[in-house]
């Protein structure tokens, strides 16, 4: 199985069970992978064929912005729930994490990682 990766993205947000934590912007890192076979757009060479990296980007931006979440682990799968619906794509890998976690402890990041596939 093939797959499209977005690594990294960096998007701002207030999400967290304290309330604290929705008073200011905390920046979320997230990685995401659809796997789908790549085998027609190599062929066709068809944006339409794959995924689109700008649209998705604006879709999880979107998603992960329109409200806060008091689990990065909801946002997590409303994401992934969406991708599944508008791609082609059979499964996706989303891990987010929060480097500003309010933990006390030496640590560098917090993450989840939520896999789902198409039914």
């Amino acid at each position: 199985m093939d797959i499209v990766r977005i690594k990294n993205l960096k998007i701002p947000a207030r999400h967290g069970a304290y309330e604290f934590e929705k008073e200011k912007e905390g920046l979320f890192e997230l990685d995401i992978e659809m796997f789908l076979d790549l085998k027609k757009p190599a062929d066709t060479d068809n944006l339409e064929d794959t995924v689109n990296y700008d649209e998705a980007v604006s879709i999880i931006v979107a998603i992960f912005t329109e409200k806060s979440y008091n689990l990065i682990e909801s946002v997590g799968d409303k994401i992934c729930t969406k991708l599944l619906k508008y791609y082609p794509i059979t499964k996706v890998k989303i891990k987010i994490r929060k480097p500003h976690a309010p933990i006390m402890a030496n640590l560098d990041t917090v993450e989840v990682e939520l896999e789902r596939e198409k039914l």
